[in-house]
């Protein structure tokens, strides 16, 4: 990282980039680009945009390797549903069915009906999901 420079056309772009950007994470993303090529540190830009050296590092590669279609590309993902797509529709039926007034109860249902065990913060994440999934 020591050797990466920008030139002044990149920085621009970066900036004309940075002001179009909506989205906070993209938009540090794009500052830690024009920090690191500007001669700050790893450590130096992390203390400028309040992240740790372990999340500027990822961003420089990505930077590094695709540019701007990469650095503004989110590579997270959920991890799997412990219900199929099949079971999650049978147990919205069922609530459309069935009133419940604790989601700790719906936890015990999905147990026992499908063997997953959920938390109750799990249930209720997992209501706004089917929730949104039928609208």
């Amino acid at each position: 990282m020591d050797d990466f420079q920008l030139t002044f056309q990149q920085i621009t772009a970066l900036k004309a980039l940075h002001r179009l950007q909506r989205d906070r994470q993209f938009a540090d993303r794009i500052k830690a680009a024009v920090l690191l090529g500007s001669g700050c540190t790893v450590t130096q830009a992390a203390e400028v945009l309040l992240a740790d050296e372990k999340t500027i590092r990822p961003w420089h590669e990505k930077y590094v390797h695709g540019g701007e279609d990469e650095l503004l590309t989110l590579c997270y993902r959920g991890k799997e549903p412990l219900l199929s797509e099949l079971q999650q529709q049978e147990l919205s039926k069922h609530l459309d069915e069935n009133t419940y007034l604790d989601s700790k109860v719906i936890a015990h249902y999905i147990e026992k009906t499908y063997s997953a065990k959920y938390s109750c913060t799990g249930v209720k994440e997992l209501l706004h999901r089917l929730v949104s999934f039928q609208s």
